[in-house]
């Protein structure tokens, strides 16, 4: 046990320097007036938190058994043993709005005590399974929205009044529920008598009144579920509004199921096997979360990542300008890495000097067309002869069957986004490129591997974004103090990080 309150002790003095300590005085404390029980330490509660959760479960209950039964704990806590509802309300109060804060300040020390070296940061992402019912979901209602607004339109035009509506532009349930209330005051209809039952006979003006209000009561609830889901997602759960319906990666890759699950997407940048930033995304795909953690990561760190390695869900056009805007180092996979390196789709269109060659080597025209662009910054271009070009089977094999007999094709083609990509292409198949590569595959996905396997974490407790935010920066957290402890024995994390990657992922396959 020596030796755990010897780690312990570092692991204390880690967090002293750190800084957290005057984070946590700066929350307002309850009044020294008010009656009641003293409250505990919240410094000692903080390190107690974030040592179980790199040691335990991190469930609030088992953080409460922890500080009673387990010895370290109990150490930290200075025999103390706080309630479970008071870990949370002290996760809530002290750790949730500081989160960011917390999580790089005890980052930094880590790295200036081991001295590791952040120029290279990984990135990847993926999804944990949200705390609500299965099939709870919603559906973001946009169709019948659509057609709402269509029968709301020709309702108010035979009622009489002759509004000239915009056009592309949706009614309003406040703009609709005046119309009705006017309607209601010029025809003198008395809401609270109208007669119901077998039998009875109603007015023209009360049958219209009774058809408006359903049409409202419905468009009322059409824009609250539209305002819930926001604009860039289509559905959410009952029982966790923020999460959005996903097919988990257990599902696809098994293949056992391909229904929804509630999830979250979680990203995250490793270097030197330590997460430096992580981050909670509704989004799907990884396509728009990449300029955010970038933007997160220079905020609490200062500068931007020297050099960045992602993989193919990143490369896309408006990611790759952000890393020219940057000047950071350009490893990112574009979605046609795979099928190029393979040679299973081979690259059709290059550019060079501004001029876009197909794989026959000829040079494409510009073609004028009315058609509207679906690449941004993009030009069309048309070339002759493709029935007598070898390649033309290949290139025309995704096409519709009445255009692979045209003699001739037209592509829409970005330049700009085809020379980032010829940089990132001469990056990856650099000698350092490959290292990075390599090394993006072990830091990374063993990062998750870690959380998953090792920690046993696979499903989110908490619910609602910010609260499932600060539970990853917890868990996040306790990965890097976990591998903190890992080092403080015969400094093996500064040896693992220090030898090239080839040979750590050798010993790893080994293992």
């Amino acid at each position: 046990m020596l030796k755990e309150y010897e780690k312990i002790d570092k692991f204390m003095n880690l967090l002293e320097k750190s800084g957290v300590a005057e984070i946590i005085k700066s929350v307002k404390q309850k009044d020294e007036m008010c009656k009641g029980r003293k409250g505990y330490n919240p410094y000692n509660l903080f390190a107690a938190i974030v040592y179980c959760f790199a040691k335990f479960k991190g469930t609030l209950r088992d953080i409460e058994d922890k500080c009673m039964f387990d010895i370290r704990a109990h150490y930290i806590m200075e025999g103390n043993i706080p309630d479970h509802s008071a870990i949370g309300n002290f996760i809530n109060k002290y750790i949730l709005p500081n989160q960011y804060e917390i999580f790089t300040l005890i980052n930094k020390q880590i790295i200036k005590e081991l001295n590791l070296n952040i120029d290279n940061v990984y990135d990847d992402g993926t999804k944990f399974e949200a705390n609500a019912n299965k099939y709870k979901f919603v559906w973001k209602p946009a169709k019948f929205h659509q057609k709402l607004d269509l029968k709301i339109k020709e309702f108010i035009i035979i009622i009489g009044y002759n509004i000239v509506f915009e056009e592309n532009k949706q009614i309003k349930a406040s703009e609709f529920n005046e119309i009705l209330n006017d309607y209601i005051n010029q025809n003198n209809v008395n809401i609270y008598d109208i007669p119901s039952g077998i039998g009875c006979r109603r007015t023209k003006e009360e049958k219209n009144y009774l058809l408006g209000f359903q049409y409202l009561t419905k468009l009322l609830e059409y824009e609250e579920k539209e305002n819930i889901c926001g604009e860039n997602r289509n559905s959410y759960f009952k029982t966790d509004k923020d999460a959005t319906a996903m097919v988990l990666k257990e599902d696809y890759y098994s293949r056992l199921s391909h229904d929804f699950h509630a999830g979250y997407n979680i990203q995250v940048m490793v270097s030197s096997l330590l997460i430096l930033m992580y981050g909670v995304f509704q989004d799907r795909t990884d396509h728009y979360t990449f300029i955010p953690m970038n933007d997160k990561f220079k905020m609490y760190y200062g500068f931007y990542p020297k050099n960045e390695c992602a993989d193919a869900g990143y490369g896309i056009y408006t990611n790759y300008q952000y890393i020219k805007e940057h000047n950071i180092g350009n490893y990112v996979k574009y979605q046609s890495w795979e099928g190029e390196s393979t040679g299973k789709h081979p690259r059709l269109f290059k550019v060079d000097n501004n001029d876009v060659i197909c794989l026959n080597s000829k040079i494409g025209k510009d073609y004028k067309t009315n058609t509207h662009p679906k690449i941004k910054d993009s030009k069309f271009v048309i070339f002759d002869g493709c029935n007598s070009c070898s390649y033309s089977y290949k290139c025309k094999e995704f096409m519709k069957e009445e255009n692979k007999d045209k003699d001739y094709r037209i592509k829409e083609i970005s330049i700009e986004y085809e020379l980032l990509k010829d940089e990132a292409k001469n990056n990856l198949l650099s000698p350092k490129g490959i290292e990075i590569r390599i090394n993006r595959s072990i830091q990374v996905e063993g990062t998750f591997g870690q959380i998953k396997q090792n920690m046993n974490y696979e499903r989110i407790r908490r619910r609602g974004l910010n609260k499932v935010s600060c539970e990853i920066m917890l868990m996040c957290l306790g990965v890097n103090i976990r591998r903190y402890f890992y080092s403080i024995d015969d400094n093996k994390f500064k040896k693992i990080v220090g030898i090239h990657p080839m040979i750590y992922s050798l010993k790893f396959f080994q293992v």
